[in-house]
């Protein structure tokens, strides 16, 4: 039988229960994508560790002609996410240097400093995704990068674009995907005229071939920006639904967050290049498969009690930021802006709550990372 994908949320924090059968019973099964298209769909976590990580599965190939479409628009070549080693570990090693412990650590003031401000606008009844997560993952990923955010708005537009399953159309898609990489374009060109300090200049300076820069900006502007915007608001919908306040983000708790607040995968796509036996299922060379991290994140063979949210659990085991060679490059970056986050918001409205019932909450489906469409809140 073949599953419609995704499938329908049993609330705004619990996955659909048919994941729980499928882990049970179908761990690895058909699908049919809102493209029309089938693949199959890995919803256990030893399953998705070994697609992540086995070089039979490849990001590359899902370029090549035929393949299962798992979003809207073109995949484009030469980015991080459509390469395989030893091209995308060259594309690693090019950003190693701005992702370091000592590096990360020294953003922590900055990014403190504009948590802090955001906070001084938000006004009771407000929204925090607008006022909050959005600036403030969108001025973090543009000051790392030597990125002018005076655009932010059209940037914020380009990421939720270019990483829809099914928001957008194709063709406002592959125009999102364009007018983000001529924009881009521009700044790698304004970065080798009159070098900054940002990311970009770095990368000029070692590379000659702007088209490679251009990507691997694009790359971290889109995730760096969508990914934290999901995650931030992901976690203090988490942590008001389920313990009714906010709380300081300790080192478990933070790990706690980013397992169960995890809730779109329809971008951890790999395809076969090779035919392999998974989870009962024989999948053919040119299969799409795609990773179900939300699943694989609440396997009960690797969580005891994963359906429930415990701050104190040691979650550190999930696949958030993805398994083998490409786990998120910026993951520091990402935990210490949800720190932050959370830090400041329960230090500044210790007594946050949701402005709404929790029945009017709902997440942006057909996003790839399927964060809040509002958080209206007061304290």
């Amino acid at each position: 039988m073949v599953v419609p994908f995704p499938l329908p949320r049993a609330g705004l924090t619990e996955l659909a229960p048919a994941y729980r059968e499928l882990r049970r019973d179908r761990p690895v099964c058909r699908v049919r994508l809102p493209s029309g298209d089938l693949a199959w769909l890995v919803t256990r976590y030893c399953d998705a560790k070994l697609v992540l990580a086995d070089p039979r599965f490849s990001k590359r190939a899902l370029l090549d002609g035929g393949a299962a479409r798992t979003r809207r628009g073109e995949l484009l070549s030469g980015l991080l996410f459509t390469t395989d080693p030893p091209e995308h570990t060259a594309l690693r090693a090019r950003l190693a240097g701005a992702f370091t412990p000592r590096r990360i650590a020294a953003l922590r003031p900055g990014v403190v400093e504009l948590a802090e401000r955001l906070l001084d606008d938000l006004e009771p009844g407000g929204d925090l995704m607008t006022a909050f997560a959005e600036p403030l993952a969108m001025s973090v990923i543009c000051a790392l990068l030597g990125v002018s955010v005076e655009e932010n708005r059209r940037y914020a537009h380009w990421a939720q674009a270019v990483l829809s399953v099914s928001c957008f159309s194709d063709e406002e898609v592959s125009q999102a995907q364009r007018d983000l990489l001529d924009n881009v374009h521009a700044q790698v060109k304004a970065a080798r005229a009159e070098p900054g300090e940002g990311l970009i200049t770095a990368l000029v300076a070692d590379e000659a071939d702007d088209v490679a820069v251009v990507k691997l900006v694009a790359t971290l502007l889109v995730t760096g920006y969508e990914t934290m915007v999901a995650g931030i608001g992901g976690a203090v919908l988490t942590l008001l639904v389920h313990c009714g306040r906010l709380s300081p983000a300790n080192p478990v708790l933070l790990e706690e967050l980013l397992r169960f607040a995890t809730f779109g995968d329809a971008l951890r796509s790999r395809r076969a290049i090779a035919d392999v036996e998974l989870g009962g299922a024989r999948i053919r060379s040119g299969d799409v498969v795609v990773v179900s991290v939300a699943s694989a994140n609440r396997d009960p063979a690797v969580f005891d009690d994963p359906e429930s949210f415990a701050p104190a659990r040691d979650g550190a085991r999930h696949l958030s930021f993805g398994h083998g060679p490409h786990f998120c490059v910026g993951a520091a970056l990402a935990r210490l802006e949800l720190e932050v986050a959370l830090d400041v918001l329960a230090r500044r409205m210790p007594g946050l709550r949701l402005a709404v019932p929790v029945e009017q909450i709902c997440l942006r489906h057909g996003s790839a990372e399927a964060p809040p469409e509002a958080l209206p809140v007061t304290w």
